[in-house]
């Protein structure tokens, strides 16, 4: 496992163990059939999958860690791994049951065309399960991330602290229903339907 993997695993402990963990649990229940989760990052998500219930699952991520395969292919061996942006899924239309996505729309270039395209691929009927850590709903926090996202920005590999991801969500699909909350509603989870 490569430094950075870790050292981003060390830093999200924090947040695991204070709720995180739970929140995670919470928003993947249910998640079953064809599933693609975007950004699967260092493969956190895994161990909340029932493999009962998944029919097929496909991870997508713009460089994919080898590490990652090996630790996915061990609980889901039948799983495909695909390199790809988020804005430009390499997909057909009404593809997946489920999208799956955890931390990830804070560093996609466009998040509007990427949560477009989530909606593309998504069958009628499917479900959007998310985690993403937004911009702070006001108060003494706001000014503080506004400020530091530059810096954030660089030294993050593009996460930004202050995106309304929430927002542009609320845009592109017709229900979203969020269902956790957690560390001053900077992290929020639930689900969307097109």
């Amino acid at each position: 496992m490569d430094l950075g993997t870790l050292g981003y695993d060390a830093f999200m402990l924090y947040f695991e163990k204070r709720g995180l963990d739970a929140m995670r649990k919470k928003i993947l229940t249910g998640v079953a059939g064809r599933v693609l989760e975007l950004g699967p990052g260092t493969g956190v998500n895994l161990k909340y999958y029932d493999p009962q219930k998944i029919d097929s699952l496909t991870y997508l991520d713009l460089k994919l860690k080898p590490e990652l395969a090996k630790r996915a292919r061990a609980l889901c061996p039948d799983i495909t791994l695909r390199e790809g942006d988020a804005s430009r899924l390499p997909f057909p239309g009404n593809s997946f049951d489920r999208v799956v996505f955890t931390l990830v729309f804070c560093s996609v270039a466009d998040p509007l065309k990427g949560l477009e395209e989530v909606r593309r691929v998504l069958k009628p009927g499917g479900t959007l399960h998310f985690i993403e850590h937004v911009a702070p709903p006001g108060g003494l926090l706001q000014p503080v991330f506004n400020r530091v996202n530059p810096l954030w920005r660089h030294i993050a590999g593009g996460c930004n602290l202050n995106r309304p991801t929430l927002d542009l969500m609320t845009g592109v699909f017709r229900e979203v229903t969020v269902v956790d909350r957690r560390f001053s509603d900077i992290f929020v989870g639930g689900t969307a339907r097109p």
